[in-house]
């Protein structure tokens, strides 16, 4: 009799209850994959909203396209005014033949009214940028902790509770972009002067790399604390240096990606256009995300609530608020 209950479960006892899946708050490598396919197509939709709400790119590429520009013919060789001047005095066979080679002509085009129009309007974006990042910084932050967010409402309400520092973060972010990237393009062409500006030109990367990994916390503070656009900054500047390591992963998950989506455009044209479109950016967003957060949990959030799934007392001023 005893061997036929042997197997029953007793009941009377407490169970072990329901195992915990201990990697699921966990931001391991391994662990990836399985959220990014988890949200991979509501980062598709995020996408698109991202693009939409950046619209005023698309006046640029126009004005860039050329379509709206007054055309002219212009030499297609740098050699064809020296000859044109020696044609004045002089004309020969040597002429004729050297003219051959170097005085084709191509048509070319300088920007119209229409184009500078395009132009101006593409500045709008300077109202648009930040507050697409707020709204992607709150929904891919959402995505890599694996909690609920809405693509639509949740990146609009984001933007309506942080509006004027996204606003003013978005600017300062376009203004900081601009000028590092004017100093590598001046200070790569200008290495040949000298040591100084080689000198020059490996600080700009630095200063580059340094500022690409702030740009990756830059944003996910702004939703997750309340804090004014220097300390924002600052501590995206920290950050930048604590985090070297996933910093790191998150520079390599990028640069695959956009290595994938140049791949595509050299290879299959129509898709590589299109990718930007549907999910570069956004994935783009999500890797930095998942590579930095914990980062920011471990120094900001931990040090102040040690459990962090819980909410602090209510008679506490609380130092972490989730600003979406």
């Amino acid at each position: 009799m005893a061997k036929l209950f042997k197997g029953l479960v007793d009941y009377s006892k407490p169970g072990a209850g329901v195992k915990k899946d201990k990697n699921d708050k966990r931001f391991t490598f391994t662990n990836f994959f399985p959220v990014l396919g988890r949200r991979f197509w509501k980062l598709v939709s995020m996408n698109l909203l991202y693009v939409f709400f950046n619209f005023p790119v698309f006046f640029g590429l126009l004005g860039l396209s050329g379509n709206f520009d007054i055309p002219f013919n212009t030499p297609a060789k740098m050699f064809y005014p020296i000859l044109y001047g020696a044609g004045l005095y002089s004309k020969g066979p040597a002429y004729y033949a050297l003219m051959g080679v170097h005085g084709f002509m191509i048509e070319s085009g300088y920007p119209s009214a229409t184009t500078r129009i395009l132009y101006y309007l593409t500045l709008l974006v300077l109202l648009t940028f930040g507050m697409a990042n707020v709204g992607m910084a709150y929904v891919t932050r959402n995505f890599a902790k694996e909690e609920h967010a809405d693509v639509g409402s949740d990146f609009f309400l984001t933007i309506k509770k942080n509006f004027f520092q996204g606003l003013l973060l978005g600017i300062v972010d376009i203004a900081l972009l601009s000028v590092i990237s004017f100093d590598l393009y001046y200070f790569y062409y200008m290495q040949s002067i000298g040591f100084g500006m080689q000198l020059m030109f490996y600080v700009s990367i630095g200063l580059g790399f340094i500022y690409a990994a702030m740009r990756f916390y830059m944003y996910i503070i702004l939703v997750t604390f309340k804090l004014n656009t220097y300390k924002i900054i600052k501590n995206s500047f920290i950050f930048a240096l604590l985090g070297i390591k996933r910093n790191l992963l998150a520079f390599i998950g990028i640069l695959l990606t956009i290595s994938i989506n140049y791949f595509f455009y050299m290879m299959f044209p129509p898709i590589g256009v299109v990718m930007p479109f549907i999910i570069t950016f956004s994935l783009c967003a999500f890797i930095s995300a998942y590579a930095v957060y914990p980062i920011i949990k471990k120094y900001m959030i931990i040090p102040y609530y040690p459990d962090a799934d819980k909410q602090p007392e209510s008679d506490v001023e609380p130092v972490f608020v989730d600003r979406g």
